[in-house]
């Protein structure tokens, strides 16, 4: 996931500071995610053109509020989005509004890697050793398959990885292989 920029960043804490002070964080949330679903970087880049009016933009905004059924809070912030020319950092600001919520609500999301889709048991196992070194923490598991890493796992908790695939044990082997053969 790329990082989001520093003017997406500010506009996520403001709405999450706006949501927490008037007790709807889950709605705006939902509100979000709804949007998100529907969310086209062409129309933004399309609502950032300078012939277009801000009453024109109002009315746009307006119609987006009523189409997804938005609450004031949330109208409000997209309407600020659309008349700032800021629509198109929505992803940025909806990753990163995601991202404070999970840290206020003390989860730990994990990314788990596998070569074939893991048992519950497996998952499980290795969410009780992370929960181990992370204790406190909710345990948020996303389960990627990539068939590159032929077998094992790699683990993912924020900058740092774990890697116990296959694929990363046999490049150990070929560089000590090498590495004896040179010497």
């Amino acid at each position: 996931m790329p990082r989001a920029s520093v003017v997406a960043k500010n506009y996520a804490k403001a709405l999450y500071a706006a949501a927490r002070k008037n007790n709807n964080i889950e709605e705006v949330s939902k509100e979000l995610g709804r949007f998100k679903e529907s969310f086209s970087t062409s129309f933004a880049q399309e609502l950032k053109s300078p012939v277009i009016s801000k009453a024109d933009l109002i009315k746009v905004i307006n119609e987006i509020s009523e189409r997804f059924s938005l609450g004031r809070l949330t109208s409000s912030f997209f309407s600020s989005l659309v008349k700032n020319r800021r629509l198109n950092l929505f992803p940025e600001i909806y990753e990163e509004f995601s991202r404070i919520i999970r840290l206020q609500s003390n989860i730990l999301e994990v990314e788990i890697i596998t070569a074939v889709k893991p048992g519950m048991s497996q998952i499980e196992s290795l969410k009780d050793i992370i929960a181990k070194k992370y204790p406190g923490k909710t345990i948020s598991v996303k389960e990627t398959i990539k068939e590159k890493i032929l077998g094992g796992f790699q683990v993912k908790i924020g900058s740092e990885v774990i890697d116990a695939s296959l694929q990363n044990q046999l490049s150990d082997i070929g560089k000590e292989c090498l590495a004896a053969a040179t010497n």
